[in-house]
């Protein structure tokens, strides 16, 4: 189990198998997708999402989100969850392609993934992974309180007292 903070925190931080990482993400559904677009600028999309043979497979419409894949493939996917002790995330980095053929489509269960967004999905992206990570750490007991975040001399004088919204979404505070 590999741990990660300082010696004051007790909570360990354990970096997840493979075989782990996989039998998380095959046992969810639901994801966020890390694409990158044509002016370089991120973007992540929730989506539903099956597993089948080492791949995952993905329902679209012909947006943003289709348009990017096709351009730039490298893609992300991470999966998370909690159970009983222990919360975990599980990254899937790797190429995303179109795929038409229906025999694929019909054995890996895209045909039958229901998305829970209602827009119309015709498209169907197969994600063939490079590489897996996933970590899990433990919950805290109830009143339980963080470990300080460590502090690094005085504030800087040019710091701002509150973040700069985001234009189109309106401040929260």
């Amino acid at each position: 189990m590999a741990t990660t903070g300082t010696a004051d925190d007790h909570r360990e931080i354990e970096e997840l198998t493979t075989a782990e990482c996989w039998r998380l993400v095959e046992s969810r559904d639901v994801a966020r997708l890390a694409v990158t677009h044509g002016d370089g600028a991120p973007d992540i999309f929730p989506l539903n999402y099956v597993a089948h043979r080492g791949n995952l497979y993905i329902r679209s419409g012909a947006g943003r989100k289709l348009r990017s894949m096709a351009a730039r493939p490298a893609v992300a996917l991470e999966v998370d969850g909690e159970d009983d002790d222990f919360y975990w995330s599980v990254v899937v980095r790797g190429a995303a392609s179109q795929i038409e053929a229906d025999s694929e489509i019909l054995a890996s269960g895209a045909a039958h993934l229901i998305s829970h967004d209602p827009s119309h999905k015709p498209h169907v992206v197969r994600i063939v992974p490079a590489g897996i990570t996933g970590r899990r750490f433990a919950k805290r007991a109830p009143g339980e309180v963080a470990a300080e975040a460590p502090h690094h001399g005085a504030p800087r004088a040019d710091a701002p007292g509150r973040p700069t919204p985001i234009p189109h979404f309106p401040p929260t505070w």
